[in-house]
């Protein structure tokens, strides 16, 4: 398996164009056509998150008659599973909704 296939698979259900995946592999430097090992989990996650992360903002799109919507929370709810089982907490901070209590001293 490929890193293309490995981010078209964290993807799924969403179809996205292939240029979304190109960039995104490069911002996370990672190459499309290098084997997927498990030492690429994490950049491929957040490659993956990246290019969710750009469908939140699309929400809906049509081309020729198609057109296709996002439901925002189930997207946003999908970067955070990618993000919590990959341990980026960064990520996970940034989209869990859960209230946090902060404890003062």
């Amino acid at each position: 398996m490929q890193i293309h296939d490995a981010i078209i698979a964290n993807l799924y259900p969403y179809d996205v164009d292939e240029n979304l995946i190109l960039k995104a592999c490069v911002d996370n430097d990672i190459l499309t056509d290098d084997e997927y090992h498990p030492e690429s989990k994490e950049s491929v996650a957040r490659a993956t998150i990246d290019i969710l992360s750009n469908l939140i903002s699309l929400s809906s799109e049509s081309d020729s008659g198609y057109s296709l919507s996002y439901n925002v929370d189930k997207l946003k709810e999908r970067i955070l599973f990618i993000a919590k089982s990959n341990g980026l907490a960064d990520i996970v901070n940034e989209y869990d909704s859960k209230p946090k209590v902060y404890i003062m001293s």
